[in-house]
């Protein structure tokens, strides 16, 4: 049996919401990155400065700043990175949720929401399951139920159009 691929195909799901994470997760260590490596071309400055006064050579002064840089770049990348992989464990989810909740309103409960292993909001789709269950088991007074929609009748007293007419209105839709 070939395994199912689950891994997003887009880079931003929820765009909105997605910089929001990143921007969340990933500003204070990067800001608190470059102002290290600020800190540290600083005093890498002040002491070339003083070893060119004084006539001394420094020749791996130069290749250790340029490390230290690179090592701060790398991690400032490593960061948003794992901000992006975060922010996808967000929202996926809450986009799938949303489109579940639509799936509802429109009538069909047939269905499951399944995300990811990993991903978050997990709590909130196992109580939407267990919604979906119960109104599978107890639907309402005046659902009709079928195989793979409901849908909800009128409430009020029927007219003379109505009792010709025996098709229910769709869950949130106006008639």
């Amino acid at each position: 049996m070939p395994a199912i691929d689950r891994r997003r195909r887009i880079l931003l799901v929820n765009e909105p919401l997605q910089k929001r994470v990143i921007l969340a997760v990933a500003a204070l260590p990067t800001v608190g990155l470059a102002a290290c490596g600020l800190l540290v071309a600083a005093f890498c400055r002040d002491l070339l400065v003083e070893a060119t006064e004084r006539d001394v050579e420094l020749p791996t002064l130069v290749p250790l700043f340029l490390a230290i840089l690179g090592f701060t770049l790398a991690v400032a990348a490593l960061v948003v990175f794992q901000a992006l992989r975060f922010s996808h464990r967000i929202a996926g989810p809450a986009y799938r949720l949303v489109k579940s909740l639509e799936r509802i309103r429109s009538g069909d409960i047939s269905f499951r929401v399944n995300l990811r292993r990993g991903d978050h909001l997990s709590e909130v789709a196992a109580e939407l399951n267990n919604l979906l269950d119960w109104l599978n088991e107890n639907p309402p007074p005046g659902v009709k139920t079928g195989s793979d929609l409901v849908r909800v009748g009128r409430r009020s007293a029927p007219t003379a159009v109505d009792r010709e007419s025996t098709a229910p209105a769709v869950v949130g839709v106006e008639p």
